[in-house]
């Protein structure tokens, strides 16, 4: 899906992830590999449930990855997927900031 994006962010999504990216990653969109790879930001989020006073905490961490958003138009979740470091993650869902990033959750550990 291709959102209309202001002139004001065109580049900044590249830009950004540049300055911050800490992987490389490789997309497969509708069963092609993309010839290039793409500079990402990849994030680990650690949720805690402290549950109740007799229950027992649950831990879970989640991994994001945001994206320039330019040249994934046609990237859909349950679908696609990423690589990274080696490593292949199905995209569980996206985010788009409608300004110049995605943010991809993955499915499985990194």
């Amino acid at each position: 899906m291709s959102i209309a994006r202001p002139q004001l962010f065109a580049g900044l999504g590249e830009e950004f992830a540049g300055a911050f990216g800490n992987v490389d990653c490789l997309f497969t969109i509708d069963g092609v590999v993309q010839a290039k790879p793409v500079r990402g930001i990849l994030r680990q989020k650690i949720g805690r449930d402290l549950g109740d006073e007799f229950g027992q905490d649950v831990e879970g961490i989640t991994q994001t990855l945001s994206v320039p958003a330019t040249g994934l138009d046609d990237l859909e979740s349950q679908r696609d997927s990423v690589q990274i470091n080696g490593q292949t993650f199905e995209i569980a869902n996206q985010a788009d900031d409608g300004r110049a990033m995605k943010v991809l959750f993955l499915k499985g550990n990194v």
